[in-house]
């Protein structure tokens, strides 16, 4: 297993950035990650003022994967994620879904203890580890870090957790995976603009499918298959998200159109990543078991 440090950062994800690790594919790697405010805003001193705006979001890579091509797909298997013992959230006027109500910024800093995180002396949070951005070279700009779109980035998807596995169109021969920005829990919609940001590490296995290949990011679980579709606002993302999936069940399984159409009104879930970054994200989900009935292998 080859090892990452997080000194090794980008703010935008391109097919121009040089590769600061190669992997074999189906070779694990585990990689080391600032939070979202490259830890600005953990020591007790820091307060707002302290954040560099240019230095938001780092993302520890890239990472070239060998034999990776673009019309190929790069899946990540999430093997574990851990974390810094301290995390932190913010909320300021100028950002997030109830910026109008917040007079000021303000900073709270999070422990992460026994698997719980505490909020205050009374009331402590179940740990929910996940990813907030990860993804590969997009194929014909740069997309800064803050950024999710067809090639992954700043998802915000809950669901990007150990046990998972994401699939990435690729783009860039090499495909070059980064990630960063992890959360020790966070709320679907992020509406304040923040999860619990924080420090860890995340191994992962990167394993590349030749010759296949979704023009989406596709997320699966032990329980679900979701397609999860970036754009400018949330009904354009939505909108996505079930052509996705419609896309994919169809694609990938025995089911014809009408009984994908049918299938997702009425056992399919649609739900919204985020709501802060520049693009929004939204997923649409279905039970894995569902589509196994119809002949669903994952690749």
């Amino acid at each position: 297993m080859k090892n990452l440090n997080r000194d090794q950062v980008i703010y935008t994800m391109s097919r121009e950035h040089r590769p600061v690790l190669t992997v074999k594919s189906g070779e694990t790697v585990t990689v080391h990650t600032y939070d979202c405010f490259k830890d600005r805003l953990i020591p007790e001193d820091s307060s707002f003022d302290s954040l560099l705006f240019d230095e938001l979001n780092p993302a520890t890579g890239p990472i070239f994967v060998e034999d990776a091509k673009p019309g190929d797909t790069l899946r990540a298997d999430i093997l574990d994620i851990s974390l810094a013992p301290l995390g932190v959230t913010e909320i300021d006027p100028e950002f997030g879904c109830l910026a109008k109500l917040v007079k000021k910024p303000v900073v709270k800093r999070l422990p992460v203890e026994n698997k719980k995180i505490i909020f205050s002396p009374k009331l402590s949070l179940d740990l929910k580890p996940m990813i907030g951005v990860i993804g590969v070279a997009p194929a014909d700009r740069d997309i800064p870090t803050d950024t999710p779109d067809s090639h992954g980035g700043n998802m915000d998807c809950t669901q990007i957790k150990t046990g998972a596995s994401v699939y990435f169109p690729v783009s860039a021969k090499g495909a070059l995976l980064s990630l960063g920005d992890l959360h020790a829990c966070m709320g679907d919609g992020e509406i304040g603009g923040c999860g619990v940001e924080i420090a860890g590490e995340v191994t992962l296995k990167l394993t590349v499918i030749p010759a296949y290949q979704k023009p989406y990011p596709v997320v699966v679980t032990d329980k679900e298959v979701m397609a999860v579709a970036s754009c400018k606002t949330v009904d354009e993302a939505w909108q996505k998200a079930v052509e996705y999936l419609h896309d994919y069940m169809v694609s990938e399984t025995e089911l014809t159109s009408d009984e994908a159409v049918m299938l997702q009104s009425i056992a399919a879930d649609l739900s919204i990543c985020q709501t802060v970054n520049p693009n929004k994200t939204v997923r649409m989900s279905i039970p894995l078991k569902y589509l196994e009935a119809y002949g669903y292998r994952q690749k």
